[in-house]
C-alpha cells in the first residue's frame, strides 16, 4: 500500500486568504453605498428643512398677524366714527387777571382757528388796575362771558389755547350723536324735491284753470315744506361743523365756583322767609299803586255821596200841615 500523501500547508491557507480579502471588499463596498445612501438621504432632509424654513420666512409671524389685524380694526374703527354726525360744544371756566384782556386774547384765539365770536359781555371796572392790590375791593370782582364758534376738527386745540389764557377752574365737553336725524332729514329733503318736481310736471300739462290754482296751491304748500326741510339740514350741518366754545370769566374763583342747592332745616326757614317777604313786598307795592287812583275817587265821591245823603234826608221828610183855624 502507498502513504496518501498530504497537501502542503500553503495550498489551504492561500484558498482561505483569498476568500477573507473578497469578502472584506464586499463589506467596504457595502459600506461605502451605505454612506453614499446616508449622504443622499441626508441632503434631502436638508434640502426639506431649508424649503420649510424658506415658507417660515414667507409666511407671517403670529405676532404680526395680529398686529396687521389691530391696525385693521383700529382703522375701521375711525373710518366708522368719521362717518357719524357728531355736534359738539365746551365750556369752560377761567380765572384771570385783567378780564378785557383775556377777552380780547380769546377773540384772537377764534380768529387763528378759523372761528368767530357769537357773543360776548364783559363788565370790568376802569379802576381795577389802580385797586389791584386792595383784595377788598369791588373792582377785583370783574366778570365775563365770551362763546366763540370754531371748527369741529379744531375743537381739542382751541380748547388747549384757551386753557393758557388763565387758571382752569372747571373744563366740560359733551358730544351729540345726530346722525339718525341727520339721515331722516336729508332723506326728507330728498322726498320734497321729488313731490316738488312731480307738482310741476302736472302743471306742465294741466289744460284747466281750475286744476292749475289747485296745483299752484300745493305747489306752494310743498315748496314751503321743502324750504323749512332744507333749513333744518342746513342748521345739523353748522352743529356737525362747528363747536360752540362758552368761556366764563372772572378776577375772583369764588364767582365761578358751582353754586349748590342748599338743603334742609335752615335752608327751608331762609327760603320761607324770603317767600314771606317777597308777598309783603309786593301787596305793599300794590297798595302804594292803588293808593293815587283811591285818593283821586275819594275827592270825586264823598262830595256827591255828602249831596245825595242830603237830598234824600229832605225829601224823605213830610211837610208840616197848617194849624187849624180855632173854632166860633
Amino acid at each position: 500500500m502507498r502513504a496518501t500523501s498530504r497537501p502542503p500547508a500553503h495550498r489551504v491557507v492561500a484558498p482561505l486568504l483569498a476568500g477573507a480579502l473578497a469578502m472584506t471588499l464586499l463589506g467596504a463596498c457595502g459600506a461605502g453605498d451605505s454612506g453614499a445612501a446616508s449622504d443622499a438621504a441626508g441632503g434631502a432632509s436638508s434640502e426639506q428643512s431649508s424649503g420649510t424654513a424658506r415658507q417660515d420666512l414667507a409666511a407671517p409671524s403670529p405676532a404680526t398677524a395680529s398686529g396687521t389685524d389691530e391696525k385693521a380694526g383700529t382703522t375701521s374703527v375711525a373710518a366708522a366714527v368719521a362717518a357719524r354726525k357728531l355736534a359738539r360744544r365746551a365750556d369752560v371756566a377761567l380765572q384771570v387777571k385783567d378780564v378785557a384782556r383775556a377777552a380780547s386774547t380769546l377773540r384772537a384765539v377764534a380768529a387763528q382757528a378759523g372761528g368767530l365770536v357769537v357773543s360776548e359781555e364783559v363788565s370790568s371796572d376802569p379802576s381795577a388796575a389802580g385797586a389791584a392790590e386792595d383784595s377788598s375791593t369791588d373792582a377785583r370782582t370783574a366778570w365775563g362771558t365770551i362763546t366763540i364758534s370754531v371748527p369741529t376738527e379744531k375743537l381739542d386745540a382751541t380748547l388747549d389755547q384757551v386753557a393758557k389764557v388763565g387758571t382752569v377752574l372747571s373744563r366740560q365737553s359733551s358730544t351729540e350723536d345726530v346722525t339718525g336725524q341727520y339721515v331722516d332729514t336729508a332723506a326728507r329733503v330728498q322726498t320734497m324735491k321729488a313731490s316738488v318736481e312731480r307738482v310741476r310736471t302736472l302743471m306742465a300739462k294741466a289744460d284747466k284753470l281750475a286744476d292749475v290754482v289747485s296745483l299752484e296751491a300745493e305747489l306752494s304748500r310743498r315748496q314751503a315744506d321743502l324750504e323749512a326741510m332744507e333749513q333744518q339740514l342746513a342748521a345739523l350741518d353748522d352743529q356737525v361743523t362747528l363747536s360752540p366754545v362758552t368761556i366764563r370769566l372772572s378776577t375772583d374763583a369764588d364767582a365761578l365756583a358751582p353754586q349748590e342747592d342748599p338743603t334742609g332745616f335752615v335752608a327751608g326757614l331762609a327760603a320761607g322767609w324770603g317767600a314771606f317777604t317777597t308777598s309783603v313786598r309786593l301787596v305793599l307795592t300794590l297798595l302804594g299803586a292803588l293808593l293815587p287812583f283811591a285818593v283821586a275817587a275819594a275827592v270825586v265821591l264823598v262830595p256827591l255821596a255828602l249831596w245825595w245823603r242830603r237830598r234824600r234826608v229832605t225829601v224823605s221828610t213830610p211837610a208840616t200841615p197848617p194849624p187849624a183855624a180855632p173854632a166860633a
